[in-house]
């Protein structure tokens, strides 16, 4: 008898450790995804882009963790100077990797697929200013930056859901 409970409890608590693994978005191997919070840039030190400059606070970041594609939404930041103005009436663009590894034409120009209750949808679209491959948008007292996606990845998980 004690060992029928014993085996029913690892059982249980086998069943409920694997249930707690991240399969992805909707059961989607390709689409696994994370979100991390940061009460100042120096709390992020190493995972944060580094053009965020030391000021910033109230940090969110959502990533998907199979692919490239970063949201984050930040208060107190000032732009460096690194970061460059989009034109006025023009909108923004993906830029080859600094490293090289994926060209301009290697990302998604369209919306974030990434979805977060505290991204106004569309936001991406709205940048004004790129730091180096990020999309940047100042709205008020809020910076918003975008990573983009490739389109591989996006294709990966496109095809996973048929």
């Amino acid at each position: 008898m004690r060992r029928t409970a014993a085996a029913i409890t690892l059982s249980v608590g086998a069943a409920l450790l694997l249930s707690a693994c991240n399969p992805g978005v909707n059961g989607n191997e390709n689409d696994k995804q994370e979100t991390k919070t940061f009460a100042t840039a120096k709390d992020g030190s190493g995972v944060l882009p580094g053009w965020i400059p030391e000021q910033a606070t109230d940090i969110k970041e959502m990533l998907r963790s199979t692919g490239f594609e970063r949201i984050i939404v930040m208060k107190n930041v000032t732009l460096p100077n690194s970061c460059k103005t989009i034109p006025a009436g023009q909108k923004p663009a993906p830029v080859d990797d600094a490293d090289g590894k994926f060209k301009a034409a290697d990302y998604n120009s369209g919306e974030a697929t990434l979805k977060a209750d505290w991204w106004p949808a569309g936001t991406e679209q709205k940048a004004s200013s790129l730091c180096g491959k990020w999309w940047v948008t100042v709205d008020g007292e809020s910076t918003y930056a975008y990573s983009p996606e490739t389109k591989a990845v996006i294709k990966a998980i496109d095809g996973s859901k048929k």
